[in-house]
C-alpha cells in the first residue's frame, strides 16, 4: 500500500525549491521505467509515483521529456504571501500539476522579511484556508504517512507563516509525522531581520516538528556553482 506525502510550499524560496522537485521525480520516475521496462518513456502511474502525485484516469501519462506533462497532480499546498513566484510557476512546464483554485494561497504584500507579521497576521488570516486546503489534500490520500515542508527561516513569510502552518498541522493532524526542510540565512545575507526570524522559527520548528532538515544557502550555492563549473567543463 502506499504512504502519501503533502507537500507545503511557503514564501518565495520554498516555492522556487519545490518547482525544482517536481520536475525532478518526474523526470528520474520516467528515466528509471524506461530503463527498467526497455519500453517507450510513458509515465507508469505506480505505487512511488503515487507517494507525491494523484491520478484520477486510466493510469498512463505521457511522459516529462520534452515539456510535455502527464495528466497528474502534485500533492501540494503553496503559500506565498507574493504572487509572483506562484505565478512563474503555473506558466512554467510543470503549471499543470497544479490547481491554482484547490492548491494556491496567496496575498498581495507580503510580510516584509518580519517573522511576527507571517506568524501573527498572516497565520491567523489565513489560518482556515490553509486547513481547508491541506484536508482536501489528506483526502484524497489513501495513506497519509506525512507532511513535508519547504520553506526558509531568513525572510518573513516562510519563517513566519511557514512556522504557523507546521504548529497548525501539528495540532490539527497529531498522527501525523510533519518534516521541516528549512533553508538557514547565509553568514553575510544582506536582511538584517533574518538573524531573529531564524530564532524565532527554531523555536516553533522544534516544538511541532517531528523531523527538521536543516540547509545553509550558502552551501547551496557553493553546491549550484560545482555543478554549473561541471557542465561547462563537458560543453568544452
Amino acid at each position: 500500500m502506499p504512504r502519501e506525502i503533502i507537500t507545503l510550499q511557503v514564501g518565495q524560496c520554498g516555492n522556487q525549491i519545490g518547482g525544482r522537485m517536481w520536475d525532478l521525480i518526474l523526470r528520474e520516475h520516467a528515466s528509471h521505467f524506461q530503463s527498467k521496462k526497455n519500453q517507450s518513456p510513458d509515465l507508469l502511474y505506480d505505487d512511488p509515483l503515487s507517494t507525491f502525485f494523484k491520478w484520477d484516469y486510466d493510469g498512463k501519462a505521457k511522459s516529462n521529456s520534452g515539456g510535455h506533462l502527464p495528466d497528474i497532480r502534485a500533492r501540494a499546498v503553496l503559500v506565498d504571501m507574493e504572487e509572483g513566484v506562484l505565478q512563474s510557476l503555473l506558466k512554467s512546464e510543470i503549471g499543470g500539476l497544479f490547481n491554482k483554485d484547490q492548491q494556491f494561497i496567496s496575498d498581495v504584500s507580503g510580510a516584509g522579511n518580519n517573522w511576527a507579521h507571517g506568524h501573527e497576521v498572516y497565520g491567523p488570516q489565513y489560518h482556515d484556508e490553509v486547513l481547508d486546503k491541506v484536508r482536501r489534500e489528506a483526502e484524497d490520500c489513501d495513506s497519509l504517512q506525512s507532511f513535508f515542508i519547504l520553506h526558509s527561516l531568513g525572510g518573513g513569510t516562510g519563517s513566519g507563516l511557514g512556522s504557523y502552518i507546521v504548529k497548525v498541522l501539528h495540532d490539527e493532524f497529531p498522527e501525523i509525522y510533519t518534516f521541516t526542510t528549512c533553508v538557514f540565512p547565509s553568514k553575510d545575507d544582506d536582511v538584517i531581520t533574518s538573524p531573529y526570524n531564524s530564532i524565532l522559527s527554531l523555536n516553533e520548528l522544534t516544538q511541532h516538528s517531528d523531523c527538521v532538515l536543516p540547509l545553509e544557502n550558502q552551501a547551496l550555492y557553493d553546491m549550484c556553482q560545482l555543478v554549473n563549473s561541471l557542465e561547462k567543463k563537458k560543453d568544452v
